[in-house]
């Protein structure tokens, strides 16, 4: 009974996304308590322990009943702690199903300690393309492109001109949310994200200071803090930093959701009013933007576009692989909430 039952079936009978019983599974210290025990409660009323669905992963079976394989198509993410990807591998799973292949999740960023066993596992489940949706160094995006078919997903690098993308263009839309803070009158600008390694944080940042250029503003390094990675314990701690200056920003840009909730978390327990203290923009619109209070003023990435034109590149060069190299930049926009 077992082996008939999938990751689907755990994520229907949840009422999740297959996406979200992988990361109870693989990071259940990202998730809520309420969401992981509909989850383990879906695996006992099936039957099921985690262990059950790893024969999905194993090569022997990447091939169907009549003797044909199925196609797999293996989609990297950095990790399982960013909401941001939850829109994206769900709508890649779908359409993906649609056309009958199996999408395998892989959760780590590439380098160069990892990427030669990375090779071996894609081989032995003769996966026929990738997705990568994390920001790759030009020589190992070059070595993955000579192996398999493959599209960036959101991030991309920009010295590999000839391997196809699809993104958004954050820069200009960044610009806008800093420009509408100084129009608010905000004078102390700070600036909150992620590791400086990824490209959308490069671009975000550089579009942050374009502004504070633009406006007559200083550039303060003490309002600028990066977190090494997407827990929220850390993304926290990093946020109440902000309001042990004597003179704290009266603006923070946020290179995510999670970032923006931790930083009105931080606010509000530091004696801060939102918006009339401090005014937050988040970026992505994800669900920390609506189920925080205040709500968060943010950039809507269209993310299941993300995920549809990404699988149509992909196939598209898998069943014409002399096509040329198509890479497409969607729209964001500002959606404005509470905490502006």
């Amino acid at each position: 009974m077992s082996q008939r039952k999938t990751i689907y079936d755990i994520a229907s009978l949840a009422g999740v996304s297959p996406a979200s019983v992988s990361r109870c599974i693989h990071q259940p210290e990202s998730m809520r308590e309420s969401t992981k025990q509909k989850i383990w409660d879906a695996f006992s009323s099936l039957g099921l322990s985690p262990e059950d669905l790893s024969f999905q992963f194993r090569p022997g079976n990447t091939r169907k009943k009549s003797g044909s394989r199925i196609p797999v198509i293996l989609v990297c993410i950095p990790g399982f702690l960013n909401p941001f990807y939850d829109d994206i591998i769900e709508v890649i799973q779908e359409r993906l199903r649609r056309e009958s292949y199996t999408m395998l999740l892989y959760g780590q960023s590439l380098s160069r300690s990892n990427l030669h066993q990375f090779l071996e596992m894609a081989s032995s489940i003769h996966a026929n393309g990738l997705i990568l949706a994390d920001h790759l160094p030009e020589e190992i995006l070059l070595r993955l492109n000579a192996h398999y078919p493959l599209v960036q997903c959101s991030e991309y690098n920009s010295a590999c001109p000839n391997i196809p993308y699809v993104t958004v263009d954050d820069y200009s839309t960044t610009q806008d949310a800093i420009r509408y803070l100084v129009q608010a009158g905000c004078k102390n600008i700070g600036f909150f994200s992620a590791p400086y390694r990824q490209r959308y944080v490069q671009t975000r940042y550089q579009a942050y200071k374009s502004v504070l250029v633009e406006a007559g503003l200083p550039m303060r390094p003490e309002y600028v803090m990066q977190v090494s990675n997407f827990s929220y314990d850390r993304i926290l701690a990093a946020a109440q930093r902000f309001f042990m200056h004597a003179a704290p920003p009266d603006a923070i840009f946020a290179v995510s959701d999670k970032h923006a909730h931790a930083l009105i978390k931080a606010a509000t327990a530091a004696g801060f009013q939102i918006p009339e203290d401090l005014k937050i923009i988040g970026f992505d619109n994800t669900m920390y933007a609506t189920l925080s209070t205040p709500t968060i003023t943010t950039i809507a990435q269209p993310r299941r576009e993300l995920g549809t034109e990404s699988v149509k590149i992909l196939l598209d060069k898998i069943r014409q692989p002399k096509l040329p190299a198509v890479s497409k930049v969607l729209p964001s926009k500002i959606i404005f909430r509470e905490s502006t």
